[in-house]
């Protein structure tokens, strides 16, 4: 009986090896999985702004002379489409007089959902972090050693007229910042509505 001889020669090993090679590696990219790990910039045909100069939160900046990454707004300056608040932090005594009462119509049905659907989408985008989603001052910062802030559905914050609430929400209370800057004027006046809204369940132990 004749012995079967092997024709495979060099080169459909090498052709094996190589697909094997490159089969295993189109795994590795598309999966995002790696097998080295190094801290030097990778080379990058296509670097899709991975690689970019920007500045990233809580990060010093070396562009600044003062290291501060975050700046303030340039004086006397307000956002496109925005107008500068009248009042100061402390001027409460002056909320009343100044800024009256809320000019958003609820009174129909349409207008109430929209204006409380807008009111709670802003509450949640820049309050729950302090007060949280129940507006009883136990947010993820409390939780984090930060002081906790007034309830909004206590008495006291009842007892306060939806201008008072409006100049908290645009100058700032405390250690509060103000979001004047930040939230449009007729928004401001949809979470004071929310607030009003939340309050009616009263305070939940």
């Amino acid at each position: 009986m004749e012995q079967q001889t092997n024709n495979r020669g060099f080169g459909f090993y090498l052709k094996t090896a190589i697909l094997i090679f490159l089969a295993g590696f189109i795994v590795l990219v598309l999966s995002g999985n790696y097998t080295w790990f190094s801290k030097t910039t990778p080379v990058m045909v296509i670097n899709d702004m991975d690689d970019q100069f920007k500045v990233k939160p809580q990060v010093s900046s070396s562009f600044f002379n003062d290291g501060r990454s975050g700046r303030n707004p340039v004086e006397h300056t307000v956002s496109r489409n925005g107008s500068a608040y009248p009042l100061d932090k402390p001027d409460f005594d002056k909320a009343d007089s100044l800024i009256g009462a809320n000019p958003l119509d609820i009174t129909t049905t349409s207008t109430r959902e929209y204006v409380l659907s807008r009111g709670k989408n802003r509450f949640e985008a820049f309050c729950t972090p302090c007060h949280n989603y129940d507006g009883q001052g136990n947010g993820s910062v409390v939780a984090r050693g930060f002081q906790n802030p007034p309830n909004l559905r206590d008495e006291v914050t009842k007892a306060k007229s939806d201008a008072h609430l409006y100049h908290i929400i645009s100058a700032g209370q405390n250690i509060m910042n103000g979001y004047g800057d930040k939230i449009q004027s007729n928004d401001r006046w949809a979470i004071v509505a929310y607030v009003r809204e939340m309050q009616k369940l009263g305070v939940k132990p």
